[in-house]
Parts: structure tokens; sequence; C-alpha cells
């Protein structure tokens, strides 16, 4: 059973460097949970697996304990080898204490786990393989661009995110349609919360924050909704999401407002940005719709009424025509 463990350990801490070390800019996304699982395997053993085996060496050791964080002359997750050689190159002790009972010393950093379950001897040739490593290096300039925004992945169109997004409950969605639209979509509300053009989303405060800050809105906010406009269908039991269904990587929602079952589905054509509906069962008198109007952003519609006087601004379909109908956003 002691074997076993001990090749889990092993296992995980390649598993743990390949990650880290070779998919950029996927470590935001996956050192959360990896540095929660080095916490329950260490990522080294302090005796070699077998008695036969050689004595481990000092790359070795780093390879298997601290390549995931630390690259030679820039900071990734953790700092540099040069860096850590201005540290503790003649302060051999403070090197020790630090790696047994590390602090977080930088602000929005991820706490290095603890290396105590590391002797003392080998802790040393860690050390004497980074000095070795770092001599004659310089500190390479780094780059202040977001990998997270630059990345092919979130450059996508269409692109759907579940994220944690700014004015949205827990259970927000992010979605670019096209590259000129976007909005977010409550799941747990089940309404559209606003929509904006001409980018997507940061989403780098959230993986470099260890999900302890919201993504940033790139680009310009057209429109805000208060309220859904079907709020005239909900009754006293709250409104309950059924999920989505994707065709050309753009979500169908699927959501209940009382005793209606209702679509929605937001697709973009000729620079207008469409919002498909259909209610099942229809209602069973005409629906008021109130349409949300920002900066000249009005609605187009391709079934019922535009209201008059005190009901400027709202739309009123009959049980027929609320069965299915489109909302197209006209910007000027």
């Amino acid at each position: 059973e002691g074997r076993e463990c001990m090749c889990y350990r092993r296992t995980f801490s390649i598993v743990f460097s390949f990650c880290c070390c070779s998919i950029l800019p996927l470590p935001h996304l996956l050192l959360p949970p990896l540095l929660l699982l080095s916490r329950v395997f260490p990522s080294t053993l302090p005796l070699p697996l077998h008695a036969e085996d050689p004595a481990p060496t000092g790359e070795f050791l780093f390879t298997i304990n601290c390549s995931a964080c630390h690259l030679p002359d820039q900071q990734i997750v953790g700092p540099s080898l040069v860096e850590i050689r201005g540290l503790y190159e003649k302060n051999i002790d403070g090197f020790l204490a630090w790696a047994k009972n590390p602090v977080q010393k930088r602000k929005g950093a991820i706490e290095m786990p603890s290396m105590a379950h590391i002797p003392d001897e080998q802790l040393k040739l860690i050390h004497a393989h980074i000095l070795e490593v770092s001599k004659g290096l310089k500190q390479a300039k780094q780059s202040t661009a977001d990998p997270f925004a630059l990345s092919a992945t979130i450059a996508q169109r269409p692109n759907l995110l579940r994220i944690f997004m700014p004015d949205a409950g827990p259970a927000a969605i992010a979605v670019a349609v096209d590259h000129t639209y976007s909005y977010c979509w409550d799941a747990g509300t089940c309404r559209l919360r606003y929509i904006w053009t001409d980018g997507f989303i940061d989403g780098y405060p959230v993986w470099n924050g260890n999900g302890n800050a919201l993504p940033k809105v790139v680009g310009n906010k057209i429109l805000t909704e208060p309220d859904s406009p079907l709020a005239q269908l909900t009754d006293e039991t709250p409104p309950k999401f059924l999920g989505y269904k994707l065709s050309d990587g753009l979500p169908t929602f699927r959501y209940r407002l009382g005793k209606t079952t209702v679509t929605e589905r937001l697709t973009a054509a000729d620079g207008t940005l469409q919002r498909h509906f259909t209610l099942d069962p229809p209602p069973a008198k005409d629906l008021l719709l109130p349409l949300a109007n920002e900066k000249g952003v009005t609605w187009t519609y391709d079934k019922g009424t535009p209201g008059k006087g005190s009901l400027e601004g709202s739309l009123t379909l009959s049980p027929a025509e609320a069965a299915a109908f489109t909302l197209t956003l006209v910007q000027p």
C-alpha cells in the first residue's frame, strides 16, 4: 500500500508539472484545483521508490517539485530562479525556512504549498540546482499583455463562457454572438442582463485572482434590461432554468415562467441582434412586452402592435402572435 501511494504521488507531480509548464494560458484555469490537490498529495518523495534507485539529483527534485511554478528568468506563478538566487544565494537557512513555511509575498499571488515533507538534504540539493541554473541569467522583461484576452480560445466566435459577471447573479453566462455583439444572460433569474458591442470579456482577473475577482466587460455597453420583458407570465413560483442547447455555437435557453415554457435565442444578422422567443403554451390573453431602450438603441419586431401614449415603448402581442416572435435590436 505504501508503494502504491507513493506512485500516486509521483504521478500527480508529473501531471502537475506538465499542465502548468506546457499549456499556457491554461494554468490560470488549472492552477487553483491543482494547488489544492498538491496539499493532499505532496508533490515529491523524500526517498527513492526502490532501494536500488540512485539518489535523486537536485535537477530531478526541482523538476518534480518546483518547475511547475518557477521558470529560470521570469515569474509565472512563483518568482523566477533569478529572483530566488538574489534572495537566498548566501542564505541557505533562509531558503530552507521559506520552503518549509512559505507565505504569500505578493498581493493576488497564489500561496506556495509547503515543502516541509522534503528532507533538508534534498532541499539543499534543490537550492544548489537553482544557483547553478540561474548563474549568469538576468530577469527577462515580461509582456504586460493579457494572455487570456489574446488567447485563441477567447477570440473565437461565437463563444460562450459560464463565468461570474459584473451586475449579474452567480449563474451568469457570457456569450459573444459575433465580433460585434456580446451579452450577459442570467440563468438564476432566467433573463437577459445587458448587451455590449465591439469586444467580449477580459477574464484574466478571475483566473489571476483565484476566483476572487470579476472579469472586465470589453467594449461598449449599449443596453441594460432592468427586468424580463416576459414578467407578465410569472406567478408565485420563481423562474426555473431548464438548460440550453447549442446550435452553430450559440445557445437556445429554455426556462419556465409560471406555467409557460420559454425558449430564447439571440443571433446576429446584417449588423443587428435578433432575439427569438417561443412560448408554450402561449398566454391566454394579450401579452404586453416592455422594451428597454437606451442611447438611441431601438427594437423592431415581426409581430405585435406598438404601444401608444402611456404604453409607448411597449409591444402588445395576441396569444397567437406570442407563440413565436422575434425582436430585433437596431443601433443608429
